[in-house]
Formats: C-alpha cells, structure tokens, sequence
C-alpha cells in the first residue's frame, strides 16, 4: 500500500509538469505565430519591371548621301519603348505609376560615361494597378522631335549607323492598395537593343531590370552633345543606303 500510494503521489506531480511543458510550447509557438504574420504584413511589396529586347523603330534615324557619303539627320524617327511591370509576390494589390523612360547610349563601353539620348515622361505620368501575380504592359511610341530633342537625332546619325546596345532607365513609385506608404525605385533594363526593324526581325524576348540596390557596378551618365550647325544643302543626295560594308 505505502508502494502504491508513493507512486499515487509522484503522478500529479508529473502531470503537472507536463501540462506546464505544454503550455509553454502552445505559447512559444502563438508567439511564433503572430510575428509572422507581422512580418508578413509590413514586409514592403515588391514590384519587378522587364523591357522588351528592343527600342525600335520602322525607319533609319540618319540619311546616307550618296554622293558626299555622309551621314545626317533624319527628320522626325518614332521609337516604340515597350516594358511590363509584374507583382510576383501574390501578398495584394499593387497601385504604380512610371513617371520617366530614359535611353541610354554606351559608346565608350563604361557604365559611368554613358550618354542619354532620349528622356522620356509619360503623359500625365502612368498610372495602374497590379493584381497579384499579374503583369501591365507599356507600350509607347515616342518621337525625338516632339521631345524636342534635337540635338539626340544628330548624336545618334553621327554615331551609330546599325544596331546597337542601349540602357532602358525607368523611374517608378508603387504602394500597397489602401496604404500611404510609397516606394520610388529606379530600374536598369540592359542589354537593349536599339534598332531598325522590319517584318523579318526576331521576336526580342524580355530583359529584366535590375534596381540600385541589384546592380553589379555603378552608373552615370550625361547629356547628348550640342547639336552642329546644318552643313549648306548639297544637290544629288537621294536618302539611299550606303553600299554594304560602309
């Protein structure tokens, strides 16, 4: 009976210390709980950005006299800029705007001496929303002329003849649907091809961007030289391509 009654007496005792471990562990992981979702709803909302593979346009941006073999401006050249915004996280709604497109040139093969040639802001800035796992795209055609960028169309006849690589540079401001806190961020879309295309061009694909904080190495740039004075008017220039290997 003593054996009995001793073992009787170590069992609540046991007991007890269970239940405290449980509780324990049930509060440990309440809390554990709970600071997930917190961090789960103020963890900021992330908005990635991709470029077409192109800046395209349907016509040459120079004209070729063939009887003086130089290079001058064309007249007005339309671009067609195209980039997608994505909400990849799936955590809500997404409220953006894209306020400026920039183009940039890299002439000297170093991302701190590029040359800007094209800056671009939106009419009445661009604004959309984004669903979660969904995707906008932009698409627009944008002219130099109208820019009033002269000075651009002249770099861009003077300097490259064919195809060529360009940065898409695209500053946007986003939020969370129903909160005030907004987040500006730029994004760097490279390589971009800049050229002139045609029914027999391939289909460009899709370059990510890359924000400030992603980016490998730093980046500047500048504004295009000033435009030249027109050279006098030359007779027998035809607008013709110049022979192949010019």
């Amino acid at each position: 009976m003593a054996t009995c009654r001793a073992g009787q007496n170590t069992t609540f005792p046991f007991l007890a210390t269970v239940r405290s471990l449980v509780a324990v562990v049930v509060s440990v992981l309440a809390v554990a709980v709970v600071v997930m979702v917190i961090v789960f709803v103020n963890r900021p909302v992330e908005m990635d950005l991709q470029s077409y593979g192109y800046v395209q346009t349907q016509q040459w941006w120079w004209i070729y006299d063939n009887t003086t073999s130089v290079y001058s401006p064309a007249g007005e050249v339309p671009m067609l800029i195209i980039v997608d915004a994505l909400n990849p996280s799936g955590r809500g709604q997404i409220q953006c705007n894209i306020s400026i497109i920039r183009v940039i040139d890299n002439p000297n093969a170093s991302f701190t001496e590029m040359v800007q040639f094209l800056w671009y802001q939106p009419e009445t800035n661009v604004i959309f929303d984004l669903q979660p796992h969904s995707s906008h795209r932009y698409r627009r055609w944008v002219s130099l002329y109208r820019q009033g960028q002269y000075a651009s169309v002249h770099y861009l006849s003077d300097r490259h003849h064919r195809s060529f690589p360009v940065m898409v540079v695209v500053e946007t401001s986003y939020k969370r649907a129903h909160s005030e806190k907004i987040i500006n961020k730029t994004y760097y879309c490279w390589p971009v091809t800049f050229l002139r295309s045609d029914a027999s061009t391939p289909d460009g694909g899709k370059v990510p961007c890359k924000t400030e904080e992603e980016l490998e190495y730093p980046v500047s740039w500048g504004s295009t030289p000033p435009a030249p004075s027109p050279p006098p008017a030359v007779a027998g220039g035809n607008g013709k391509s110049p022979p192949a290997g010019t």
